[in-house]
């Protein structure tokens, strides 16, 4: 009878830890900053906002860049390599938290550079240039959840003429360059 006590005891014992254990609170984050295309990931780092807009009679277009390196670097004058871009134009007089869906002038790139000042896309993964090619985007969308003084949340989505698809999302501060 003593040694059953003694598994009985030990099985109580391992209960009690199991038990007691601290639980794991590790959550997954929600992939952000960066955008997908053909199964393969691409960071994202600094979002620049370019909005000239100083009257509603005559809005221009807010242009949102994406790049793959820090504000120093997409800002400097610096020559850069293995750039990662994302480029498009809302028309809106403000940004606002809604979904846009008319997105007329867009571009993104992987391999890019630039070389005294000059950028080179390198590989263009989407282009509004030419309405018949591959890279033309049939759809898009952009749909901005939180946008304030000094964050943007938000993600886009565009579906070529070839049917792949690019998405990506956005989860941070931006600048806003002086006009």
């Amino acid at each position: 009878m003593k040694p059953k006590s003694h598994y009985v005891f030990t099985l109580l014992l391992a209960l009690i830890f199991a038990a007691c254990a601290p639980e794991d609170n590790t959550t997954i984050p929600e992939n952000t900053n960066e955008f997908i295309f053909d199964g393969v990931t691409y960071p994202i780092t600094t979002a620049i906002i370019i909005d000239e807009n100083t009257s509603a009679t005559n809005p221009s277009p807010i242009k949102i860049s994406l790049w793959n390196k820090t504000s120093s670097e997409a800002t400097g004058n610096g020559d850069l390599e293995d750039i990662a871009l994302v480029n498009f134009e809302i028309e809106d007089e403000s940004l606002e938290v809604t979904t846009y869906t008319d997105i007329e002038n867009y571009d993104i790139s992987i391999n890019g550079s630039i070389v005294n000042s000059e950028f080179s896309p390198g590989t263009l993964l989407l282009s509004n240039d030419d309405p018949e090619a591959d890279v033309f985007a049939q759809s898009g969308s952009v749909n901005i959840t939180n946008f304030t003084a000094f964050n943007i949340v938000f993600t886009f989505t565009f579906t070529r003429n070839d049917g792949q698809l690019i998405s990506g999302s956005y989860d941070g501060n931006y600048l806003l360059p002086n006009n």
